[in-house]
């Protein structure tokens, strides 16, 4: 039985959005692993993950931004330092609060925030990275992935696969079907086109509803984007010359 036209166009605009094509989620776990790092604290861990670097001229020094649930790193200017830890190749940044800024985005019950770090480890380099979705938000129905270190679990981390049924309007976030274990908040969210779409916020529940699952809460990344581009005239990180934000 021969496909219609119109239902070939379907399939290829599925299978191809803004010029970037469907990958393999096992593709886009090592994506996310490389950039992906764990905030270990005294008393509680999370998850963050790198949107942005600069290198300062003449000088080792790199400037590292990056993305996480603002619940996870609201007081850790508190604490003398934390470390930053990469399962992937065993990476283990010691930081000292001095060294570091924190910011809050948007407005009180918008978990987002970044860590601005100075150091002279060299992370990453950009072409290795995940490029983060602006102005466009993923489809209701769509497939997303999402990586983060679930504290049961030690330094070791964990990626989930969940669909897309819902939005949320207060806070805007995303309602995803899918497990998020403490831990994994401030973790990305991908979905198979190879671009970041949110952060990890929360698990949610209707308190009201209780015999209802809970759904994983996120938080859009476009905000990431808004804030270091057009408030303070950062670069995010993003690879691929053809995109549309």
């Amino acid at each position: 039985m021969s496909t219609s036209w119109a239902a070939q166009k379907e399939i290829a605009m599925k299978n191809n959005r803004d010029g970037h094509p469907l990958r393999n989620w096992w593709d886009i776990a090592e994506a996310l692993a490389r950039q992906t790092f764990q905030v270990q604290r005294a008393n509680c861990c999370g998850t963050a993950f790198l949107v942005s670097q600069g290198i300062e001229e003449n000088s080792p020094h790199r400037h590292y931004c990056f993305a996480t649930a603002w619940h996870v790193i609201d007081d850790v200017l508190e604490d003398d330092r934390f470390v930053l830890f990469r399962s992937q190749d065993k990476l283990a940044i010691d930081v000292d609060t001095d060294r570091v800024m924190t910011a809050r985005l948007g407005p009180p019950s918008f978990d987002l925030g970044f860590v601005f770090l100075r150091t002279v480890d060299n992370l990453l380099s950009p072409e290795d990275m995940m490029p983060i979705r602006g102005k466009t938000f993923p489809s209701l129905g769509e497939d997303l992935g999402w990586y983060g270190y679930p504290g049961s679990l030690k330094h070791e981390p964990m990626f989930c696969r969940g669909t897309l049924p819902c939005l949320k309007t207060n806070p805007h976030s995303y309602l995803i079907n899918g497990v998020a274990y403490p831990g994994m908040s401030g973790g990305p969210v991908s979905h198979q086109y190879g671009w970041v779409v949110g952060v990890v916020s929360e698990w949610w529940e209707d308190g009201n509803l209780p015999q209802i699952p809970g759904m994983l809460q996120a938080a859009p990344s476009a905000m990431i984007r808004h804030v270091l581009e057009d408030r303070m005239g950062a670069r995010v990180i993003d690879t691929r010359s053809s995109a549309t934000g």
